[in-house]
């Protein structure tokens, strides 16, 4: 008998599925009277924490009293991750531990930090068991506002920035915005940098309360210094609420990246590479703060940002050609630059392709343009340096007495 079974040189598949994840907007989310995170953990009463170290160091024992108030099983791990230590290393030490718990289907880690943790933790869950449950608790101000809000999860390799990776949702994301307090002021600024990239191409009112309190939310930690500021608070947390939704309201449609022009491409254009391109590390503020400021003066030099506005803008140096030949490898063979326009607010995507020439004469113009500005466009505490300086501090602070008393003594 015949059979009727007709093959097929290709078959067409499609699946799709549904990604749920929440943003939760909780203060002083370590209060034991504060019971949301305790809830995310109710099921299975225990709790994998993989905690920054500078973050374990200020909240490790309130973290620790929380979970017992709860009665939850609690194992912390302290990570120690600069942009330095963003590797496969550090991924590797992550899934360790995340075998050392003996972790659950169903389970979720918790990860809090900045970016770097999260990012890290993000990336070992993505790859764990294929895909294994996280929550995020970010504690710096770029992890609010950019990392926290990405589903994109990495590590370095090779000296380039963030080139393996994943996308993965975590389930919750809180945000809590009273972890600025303990920032460094440097951290605070290089957070700012974030805001501006997104609010000066999509929403123009944020970007003016920055050029209004920019100062005073570094200087009063966005209201949350020893003495609360209730009133810079209130506008410190529409300003942080908006850049997020800002930031969802263009990526969440486009979450796996299938379009390439993306105003999130603003200040990463050229960046990545510089980043890790001197030792120690730029801050990633930094780097892509040098990045805006350069694709300002290409949009200028284009007519698409007219001078009152680009100067409004400007504030930072140049440094950017030697990432162009990276970036438009991995944006399909166009430099895609998203650069604000108008009266900032807006942006377009310049999809220009390599052209040394064109980008050769922008940056000449933008070395004289920065000579003008204060510090001739140099920021303040531009590398990860400052990081380390805070490790001494805190370490000066445990044991009482000046470091090089301590080690003339010992």
């Amino acid at each position: 008998m015949a059979s009727s079974f007709t093959k097929a040189t290709t078959y067409s598949l499609s699946s799709y599925i549904e990604i749920t994840h929440s943003y939760h907007f909780v203060n002083h989310i370590f209060d034991t009277e504060v019971a949301n995170l305790a809830d995310l953990n109710k099921l299975y009463k225990r709790c994998l924490a993989i905690v920054d170290h500078s973050v374990y160091n200020l909240y490790g024992d309130k973290i620790k009293k929380y979970f017992k108030a709860y009665e939850i099983e609690f194992t912390i791990r302290s990570a120690y991750i600069t942009e330095d230590d963003k590797s496969l290393e550090a991924l590797q030490e992550v899934c360790s531990w995340i075998t050392d718990f003996d972790i659950l289907r169903q389970e979720s880690v918790l990860a809090i930090g900045g970016g770097l943790v999260t990012d890290v933790v993000g990336f070992a869950c993505a790859i764990y068991r294929r895909a294994t449950r996280y929550i995020r608790i970010p504690t710096s101000l770029i992890g609010l506002i950019d990392a926290s809000v990405s589903n994109r999860v990495a590590v370095n390799w090779n000296g380039m920035k963030n080139r393996l990776g994943g996308y993965h949702e975590p389930l919750h994301t809180i945000i809590d915005p009273t972890v600025l307090r303990t920032l460094l002021e440097a951290e605070i600024r290089n957070g700012i940098a974030e805001i501006l990239k997104i609010s000066s191409c999509t929403h123009i009112a944020t970007f003016e309360a920055l050029e209004q309190c920019g100062h005073t939310f570094i200087e009063k930690h966005f209201g949350h210094s020893k003495v609360i500021d209730q009133e810079l608070v209130e506008v410190a947390e529409t300003v942080v609420r908006q850049t997020i939704q800002s930031v969802l309201e263009v990526e969440v449609p486009n979450c796996r990246e299938q379009c390439l022009d993306r105003v999130m491409y603003f200040g990463h254009t050229w960046s990545p590479v510089l980043e890790l391109a001197v030792s120690p590390p730029l801050l990633h503020g930094h780097a892509i703060s040098l990045d805006m400021c350069f694709s300002a003066t290409l949009a200028n030099q284009q007519g698409l940002l007219p001078n009152d506005q680009y100067m409004r803008f400007l504030d930072v140096l140049d440094l950017m050609k030697k990432g162009t030949s990276a970036t438009i490898a991995t944006r399909d063979r166009k430099l895609r630059a998203p650069v604000p326009t108008g009266t900032l607010g807006s942006h377009a995507i310049l999809q220009t392709e390599d052209d040394d020439d064109e980008l050769e004469a922008t940056r000449a113009s933008h070395k004289e343009v920065m000579k003008q500005q204060p510090r001739k466009g140099l920021g303040p505490d531009m590398n990860i340096a400052i990081r380390a300086e805070e490790r001494v501090a805190q370490l000066q602070k445990s044991i009482g007495v000046s470091l090089s008393v301590y080690f003339l003594n010992s």
